[in-house]
């Protein structure tokens, strides 16, 4: 009986173990999905120009360039 205990705490311990080292990487994933996401919108706020279409709406673009410098300083 106790043998089977042991057993079973082992294969708990275990899952438990299983559960937080997936738990962290799927944490950790989103974390650096995030900081990229953050940084992109960072640069298209920061390198962006103002224009008018025919129609008359305000359009705003990021340029090109500032945008891939900026990307590239914060390690994207």
């Amino acid at each position: 009986m106790k043998n089977v205990l042991n057993i079973i705490f082992a294969l708990a311990a275990l899952g438990a173990v299983f559960v937080v080292a997936y738990s962290s990487y799927s944490f950790l994933t989103l974390k650096k999905q995030e900081m990229k996401n953050e940084a992109q919108f960072q640069c298209s706020q920061s390198s962006r120009y103002q224009t008018v279409d025919q129609s008359g709406a305000t359009v705003w673009y990021p340029v090109k360039e500032m945008y891939d410098s900026c990307l590239k300083e914060k390690g994207y």
